[in-house]
């Protein structure tokens, strides 16, 4: 794995020599941040990146990148580390609950079009967008205590007690976003009633290249190859009661252990070294901007994981915030944000709807809908499912 950088020291980070002459402050070192901080970079500034994690070592689960993605890593002169790191997915494979083939899904079909989609683990992902353009200091253990807005620029007062004035702050600090809390951009939550567990497995245990995902009764379960190990996700529909933190670690949980339709994909849980989980949430954000500060990625709009497209809608994001960003100067930042949230949130309002219409369309429950729906996925024609592949593979970013 490319390792990311090791904490810099405060004084280094905030006081760095040359200082650019747009002052640019990105909360929150993930895929978004990092992201678009190696765009700012390409173009010779030097953006504030802070996270309040201690270390990003080797936690998270794998991350899928679909070819819109992909182009943002080609425009970084990436490509060729990311393909160091990750493996092609060939085949998606549905099953049913009782572990019989619904339908594979053939994704070569999509490579000589826009490419195929490729996974990897999230750190690998970090540490390949961290290497751009020399690296990109990342100031860890570090948080905004309180933002307040003077003119066209952002006093930003950090947890040591200093104070810095910038142009621009971008909050892509994830779902549950300080920076979108202290900015008092309204926020609305839809609880889905999923609680998610992930862990890691031995390779070997799914076939290199394919996806394998059974949609069972109030469950869907899928496993994801990397090159060394292999990703595991359960989701469970339920009430799970109890004191409900939104996220922990911990041994799975199972509300009815006797379930027959479990498969492969829970038997390798006693060889895992750790299991993670969360309750699933989708946040929507109607505005995303509040003067100079702006949401990136999952703060902006939180995408239940159903299709996989969330890690390459923040890349685009990114990508996008910046090529605005470069038609403007300091004093027009706010024409820049504007042009930015139009280009996006259409797009990332689809992408939204489609993940929660397709996690619901995965989690039915009447047996009747459950039957018509396999018969359907049997029998859909593949042209059909290329051309949708394909419009969502070039939509315009």
């Amino acid at each position: 794995m490319l390792p990311l950088r090791r904490k810099r020291c405060r004084s280094a980070a905030f006081g760095a020599a040359g200082s650019p002459s747009v002052r640019i402050l990105i909360v929150g070192g993930g895929i978004a941040g990092l992201t678009l901080a190696a765009r700012l970079r390409q173009r010779g500034l030097r953006p504030t990146v802070i996270d309040t994690i201690g270390s990003y070592g080797r936690a998270g689960t794998a991350i899928t990148l679909w070819p819109t993605g992909s182009r943002v890593l080609h425009g970084l002169g990436l490509w060729n580390s990311f393909i160091d790191t990750s493996v092609p997915l060939w085949r998606y494979v549905v099953h049913d609950r009782h572990g019989e083939v619904l339908r594979t899904f053939d994704l070569e079909r999509l490579e000589a079009r826009n490419g195929l989609p490729r996974v990897t683990p999230r750190a690998e992902l970090l540490a390949v967008l961290e290497s751009a353009n020399g690296g990109t200091p990342v100031d860890l253990e570090t948080e905004v205590q309180r933002m307040r807005q003077i003119g066209s620029t952002v006093r930003v007062r950090f947890d040591d007690g200093r104070e810095r004035d910038f142009d621009l702050v971008v909050g892509a600090d994830g779902l549950r976003s300080r920076t979108r809390e202290q900015a008092e951009l309204d926020t609305a939550e839809h609880r889905f009633g999923w609680r998610l567990w992930w862990w890691w497995a031995q390779r070997g245990v799914t076939p290199p290249g394919e996806l394998h995902e059974t949609w069972g009764l109030r469950r869907i379960m899928s496993a994801y190859p990397t090159q060394d190990r292999v990703a595991c996700f359960v989701a469970i529909a339920g009430s799970f009661g109890g004191a409900n933190p939104s996220a922990g670690t911990g041994q799975w949980p199972p509300s009815d252990p006797r379930r027959t339709d479990e498969g492969w994909i829970l038997r390798t849980l006693p060889d895992a070294d750790r299991v993670d989980w969360l309750d699933l949430v989708e946040v929507t954000v109607p505005q995303w901007i509040r003067g100079r500060i702006v949401l990136l990625g999952d703060a902006a709009a939180g995408l239940v994981p159903t299709t996989g497209i969330g890690a390459s809608l923040a890349m685009e994001s990114a990508a996008v915030l910046d090529d605005e960003l470069v038609r403007v100067d300091t004093a027009h930042i706010d024409i820049a944000l504007t042009r930015f949230a139009r280009r996006r949130m259409p797009r990332v309002d689809a992408e939204q709807h489609r993940a929660r219409v397709f996690g619901e369309f995965m989690m039915l429950q009447s047996p009747i809908a459950r039957h018509c729906r396999d018969l359907g996925l049997r029998y859909f024609p593949t042209p059909v499912i290329c051309r949708e592949l394909d419009r969502w593979n070039n939509s315009p970013i």
